[in-house]
């Protein structure tokens, strides 16, 4: 069935074909809007709104679409930033985001990508070249190509820390680099508790994220299966004084991006001999093979024989896992997560084999991309498939997503041209 299906006989469709009739619509729904702006732009520049007794445009708008008067002034800005405007000659004069318009007249981006780089670009300073201001336009667009606005958004505070400091004062630049912004207030209470406020510089503020990131995820009570009911700041609270209980033995501080969990296949000399094949199935929340193989696919697996009285008679060595080294060259070539869109840095991510380890028993850098913990049940659970195209890992989205199948790649991560340095 096609995108024309009425909806009383959608219940009819095949789910693959579903998601294909609602990626087209949301494609439609982006043109559409597209052409809304058009229409807005050009009422904007006629001044319609007055001319039809209104204060302005946004009045005439908000009276005649009922819509919120802040939904009609972004209407307008995303009018004036996205499409062509007419001039005296009749020659349209193209927008200060014309790529932005074009995707979004494409279907290939919507309202929020707008209003994320919209947004970016107010912050624009004016000594940014227009050549510099394109081409970052571009970087921001192929990401929106790909993956959320939150994405854009993240992408678009790098882009503005790389215009200041492009445009900062030398002076400045260097009082920067050598003293960075650390500030700690801190009010003592009588009973020996604190109370402090502070500021930290974006190379320690990422470091403090990626540490308090795990420690502050909720948890279920082990004993009575409860979910956790403390409240995101007590929980990044209790995260923060693990850290200092942690820091204060310093030996014993846990490496970020380091070992995962070990996985530790145990199985009897008697069931060995058994050839028990689904006693390695008993963990919790593992209900089929497929989970195992991702849950294995993050932890060392370890097998272990035991005899009577659980005496160990072999303990194999962990061999399925990258090394240190093989981790640092992923971290260089993927920058962290390698799904399309993805914004996660390495800290936050595993190495998955392209072709499973139990296929063909082989832990090199190109059989390993990096993946998110979301993005890596992803690809073992849903039709997205990644293979490698040399030493490049890319990846292939449903076909509800691309007919064609095309493989992509994760932009991300990728610096804006010519701040290989700055980045």
């Amino acid at each position: 069935m096609s995108e024309q299906t009425p909806a009383s006989q959608l219940w009819q469709v095949p789910d693959g074909d579903l998601a294909a009739i609602m990626v087209a619509w949301e494609e439609k729904l982006r043109m559409d809007y597209a052409q809304m702006l058009a229409i807005v732009g050009e009422a904007e520049q006629r001044g319609l709104g007055k001319s039809l007794g209104f204060k302005d445009t946004s009045a005439f708008l908000t009276d005649a679409l009922r819509i919120s008067a802040r939904e009609a002034k972004q209407r307008i800005e995303h009018a004036a930033a996205t499409m062509p405007s007419s001039s005296l000659t009749g020659v349209p004069q193209p927008p200060p985001l014309s790529a932005t318009g074009e995707a979004l007249a494409a279907g290939a981006i919507n309202a929020e990508h707008v209003q994320a780089i919209t947004a970016i670009f107010q912050a624009c300073p004016a000594e940014i070249p227009v050549e510099q201001r394109e081409a970052d336009e571009q970087i921001l667009v192929n990401l929106a190509r790909q993956a959320g606005p939150e994405a854009v958004r993240k992408a678009g505070r790098r882009l503005r820390a790389i215009w200041e400091q492009d445009t900062a004062p030398p002076e400045d630049k260097d009082r920067e680099q050598a003293h960075p912004l650390r500030r700690l207030d801190i009010t003592r209470r009588k009973d020996g508790s604190i109370r402090f406020t502070g500021e930290l510089d974006p190379e320690t503020a990422e470091e403090l994220d990626g540490l308090l990131g795990p420690l502050a995820k909720p948890h279920k009570n082990p004993e009575t299966g409860e979910h956790d009911t403390r409240t995101p700041t007590e929980r990044a609270g209790d995260a923060l004084a693990e850290i200092i209980t942690l820091a204060a033995r310093c030996d014993e501080l846990a490496t970020q991006g380091g070992e995962r969990a070990v996985m530790i296949v145990s199985v009897t000399l008697a069931e060995l001999e058994n050839r028990a094949r689904h006693a390695f199935l008993d963990i919790p929340g593992i209900s089929s093979v497929d989970g195992l193989r991702r849950l294995a696919c993050e932890s060392k697996v370890v097998p272990a024989i035991f005899g009577n009285n659980a005496a160990p008679l072999y303990v194999g060595d962990a061999s399925r896992f990258a090394t240190p080294a093989q981790r640092r060259y992923l971290t260089a070539r993927d920058r962290g997560c390698a799904f399309p869109g993805c914004t996660r840095g390495p800290k936050w991510t595993t190495p998955h084999h392209v072709v499973q380890w139990s296929v063909d028993k082989r832990t090199d850098a190109d059989n390993l991309v990096l993946l998110c913990a979301r993005h890596h049940r992803t690809v073992h659970h849903t039709p997205w498939e990644v293979k490698m195209n040399g030493h490049l890992p890319e990846f292939i989205p449903p076909p509800w997503i691309s007919k064609e199948r095309k493989p992509m790649r994760n932009l991300a991560h990728a610096p804006p041209p010519g701040y290989q340095q700055a980045a």
